[in-house]
Parts: C-alpha cells; structure tokens; sequence
C-alpha cells in the first residue's frame, strides 16, 4: 500500500540575515573645549577602535570621573558595552548620554541597536525613528528601522526605509542585502535575486550574498544555480555552515542523497547546534532507507528545539517505517498539539491508526486532512474502507 500522496518532508533552508548596520562611529570625539582633559577620553577611543572593550570601558569611566557631563563618553562606554553584549549596561549609558543631550542622534540610534539586538523591535523603532526626526541623512538608521520592520513581519515598511537608505547612498550592498530578504519573505524571488546581484556587484566577496540569492533560486526550483551560489560561498568563506546546510537542501531535491549527507555532516562539524542540520539529514538518511539514523537525527533536532513540528511529524514517519506505530502516534500527536494546522500530521496519524486496526479514529485523521485542503492516497482510502466496512 501507497502511504503518501505527497512528499512528507519538508526541508529547512537557513536564510542568513544581513545584520544590524554599524553603529556610525566608534569612538566619538569630545567637543575642543574638554581636550585639555581628553587623553583618557583617547585612551578609551583608541581601545574601543581595537576591540579592547574591558580597557575601553576602564577608560571612559576614568574619564566620566573627571567630567561626569561628557555625553561622549558615556556614547563610547555603552558601545563597548554593547559590543560585549552587555546590553543593559550601554542602555543605561546611551540613556545617560541622551538626559544630558536631547538631540543627540547617535545615542538614539545607538541605543535602537542594543534594543533590536534583545527583540525589543517597538522599542527599537522609536529610537531608531527619533533618530532620524534629528538626522534625516542618516542611512543606518534607516537600514537598522528597515530591519526591525522585517522582524515584525512588516515588509513593505521595511522596503521603503531600505529604499531610503539608497537614496542616500546607492552603493550600500547592505541595503540591497536587507531588502533582498524583505522580497524573500513577500516570496517575490525575482526580485530578491536582482536585489542580491546588486549586493554581489558591489561587494564581489559578500559570501552571505551568494548564499541567499541560491536560497531564492532553490525557491524558484532552480536548482543548479542555487548549488552555483552556495558553491562560490563557500570557496569565498569556507567554513560557512549555513551554505553547507543550503547546498545540501539543493542536493537532496535532486535525489543526490550522499552528497546531501556529505553536506549536513560538513555543517554540523562547523556548529553542532544546528537543528535544521539534523533534520535535514534525518530525512536524506530515511529516503535512503535508514530509519534508525534519520530517528537518530530527528531526536537530536528535536533536542536542540523541542518545538520542531517537522521534526516530530517526521520522526513519527520513521517509527511508522519501522512498524512501532504506539511512537509513531505519539510524534504525530506532539506534532499537532505543537502546530493543530500542520495537517499532513493528521494523515500520517491515520495511516498509523490504519495499521492499530483503529479505524474510527483513522478515519477521524482523514477527514481532518481533508478539511485542511489535503488529498489522501486512494489506494489508502480504498484499504480504509475495506477494513472498516466503510465507504469513503
């Protein structure tokens, strides 16, 4: 009997997000009436321009003693805060910096980094927003306000601070990087591959670049040139775990499983928390056949993120192929208390309950499949009825 009407899986591609445009300066000058107390001041502009961020943060603060108005400082102490990752430290720096000057843009901004970087996106806009009411010139700004529109799913806003930002400055590749991503989530491939060659003709060597655009090409079925794209990544940047993920998503739609296997395990040497990883190689290991590692690597995705539905449907599959339908229902159950519209669950559910000799409840299964817009197998639907005398 034909178990499936469709594929099962469902493959993660891992789309590598451009990033936060810098902060504009990383140490800012004090104003020419405080030089005659500026030398640790420098000491810190000089350690912070090194990534010395301890020594940075030593400095300014010397500097803060002897002159506790300097909004310099206090700019310069959080961004070595912040480059540290210490995110409530710079708040209350870049907070300081502003109760002393109100127009300070840089602050605004500095300090909408630090709230992108904790998710606070509402936070975020509205530094990056102030910032921009005092700097309407001010490309970063816009960049940073475009991504965290994108973080909030609002992608035409985020287009248009991203166009901003190339009327100020047309060869930002980041800029068209970013809004490449925002035409990916709008699934306009066409365009985000045009946005993602702009940013490779301005930065030939923008290795995440070529990883997105063969993302785009990949969503377009075309798949020789995504594997072109995640070929050039990785010699521009070869230990480029994402781009082995990718490349490995292309090979195994092409039925280029050991290649596909080649890949995931290249990824996961360079970053074992690689849950899509796992699973991806879970599901080349289970179309060659091999339940035992494809649940081996369902179980290790699922430990790294207990919430991966994919995962669960898929490992729910595995156990299925290898007659252990009390797990497989278990899976497929967790699959859809985890996402109740994840409906291929529902119809591997009903091929499990087939085989319990649980009729009434496959059926059950199948109609919740078909509610959900889902075609089942007919031989299974024919099996079905037979078994349970009873019409479809």
């Amino acid at each position: 009997m034909t178990l499936h009407s469709r594929p099962r899986y469902v493959l993660g591609l891992l789309i590598v997000l451009a990033g936060l445009a810098g902060c504009a300066t990383p140490g800012v000058e004090p104003p020419p009436e405080t030089r005659s107390t500026a030398d640790t001041f420098q000491r810190g502009v000089a350690a912070l321009t090194n990534s010395a961020y301890d020594q940075a943060i030593a400095h300014f603060t010397e500097s803060l003693k002897r002159d506790p108005r300097r909004v310099e400082a206090y700019h310069n102490r959080g961004e070595a805060y912040r480059l540290k990752g210490e995110y409530d430290r710079a708040l209350a720096d870049y907070t300081q910096a502003l109760t002393l000057n109100p127009k300070y843009a840089k602050a605004y901004y500095a300090r909408g980094v630090v709230h992108s970087n904790k998710g606070d996106y509402d936070e975020a806009l509205a530094d990056y927003t102030q910032a921009l009411a005092l700097d309407p010139r001010f490309p970063e700004a816009y960049i940073n306000r475009g991504i965290a529109y994108k973080d909030k799913r609002d992608y035409d806003r985020a287009i248009a601070d991203y166009n901003q930002a190339l009327m100020l400055e047309p060869n930002r590749a980041d800029a068209y990087m970013n809004r490449g991503l925002a035409y990916m989530n709008k699934q306009d491939y066409d365009r985000a591959i045009t946005d993602y060659t702009q940013a490779i003709t301005l930065n030939p060597t923008y290795a995440v670049a070529y990883v997105n655009r063969g993302i785009a090409y990949d969503s377009k079925d075309e798949l020789d040139r995504a594997i072109a794209d995640y070929d050039q990544a990785l010699t521009l940047h070869a230990n480029f775990p994402e781009a082995y993920v990718n490349r490995g998503t292309a090979y195994h739609r092409k039925g280029s499983y050991d290649r596909a296997i080649a890949d995931f395990t290249q990824a996961l040497t360079l970053n074992p928390n690689l849950a899509p990883a796992y699973y991806n190689r879970g599901t080349a290991y289970q179309r060659q056949g091999d339940p035992s590692r494809a649940i081996a690597d369902f179980t290790q995705a699922l430990t790294l993120n207990p919430r991966y539905v994919a995962a669960y449907d898929d490992r729910g599959s595995a156990y299925s192929d290898q007659g252990d339908y009390n797990r497989a229902i278990e899976d497929f159950t967790q699959a859809l208390t985890l996402n109740p519209d994840y409906a291929l669950a529902s119809y591997h559910r009903a091929v499990a309950w087939y085989f319990q000799k649980e009729y009434s409840k496959a059926w059950a299964d199948v109609n919740r499949f078909r509610q959900a817009g889902g075609r089942p197998n007919r031989q299974f639907l024919r099996d079905l009825s037979k078994a349970s005398g009873r019409q479809r």
